[in-house]
């Protein structure tokens, strides 16, 4: 068949003849083989999951150095805070209107900064004790309260 334009599909004849192609099985076998032990080696161990976002999760970070805190901020706007050694999310709070696009710790590990779709830049306390009775008995609030909105 002669093509008139790139974009005709030709057509290819398959003759599926067992006695033409003696070696297909094995050809297949091999080429079955090899594709799982290419998927086995570059696999990547699943380590564990954190759950708990309503939304898919848009902005990640922790503090260098630190497996604790580990941030994440969702496409609803909720900024959870999490010790990963137990998996467990220490802090939770609903800080934008709209996606989490950004967060950034302070290099010292004790704010960090959260921007969002509805152009506000936070700033957040990172306290060593997430226990929220004794923050709250202490009368100190896990947000700074600082808010730079364009």
């Amino acid at each position: 068949f002669a093509r008139e334009t790139k974009l005709d599909i030709q057509r290819v004849q398959l003759n599926r003849d067992p006695a033409l192609h003696p070696l297909e099985r094995a050809r297949e076998y091999t080429r079955a083989v090899q594709g799982a032990k290419l998927e086995r080696m570059f696999a990547k161990p699943f380590i564990g999951a954190l759950s708990g976002h309503a939304d898919r999760v848009c902005a990640q970070s922790a503090v260098r150095g630190r497996l604790t805190p580990f941030i994440t901020g969702a496409a609803d706007g909720e900024l959870r805070v999490w010790d990963l050694p137990s998996r467990k999310c220490v802090w939770s709070a609903h800080a934008h209107t709209g996606f989490v696009r950004g967060l950034a710790p302070d290099p010292s590990g004790d704010v960090f900064y959260s921007c969002g779709d509805d152009r506000a830049v936070r700033l957040w306390a990172l306290r060593p004790s997430w226990d929220r009775a004794a923050t709250a008995a202490a009368g100190v609030s896990p947000r700074l309260g600082l808010v730079l909105a364009a």
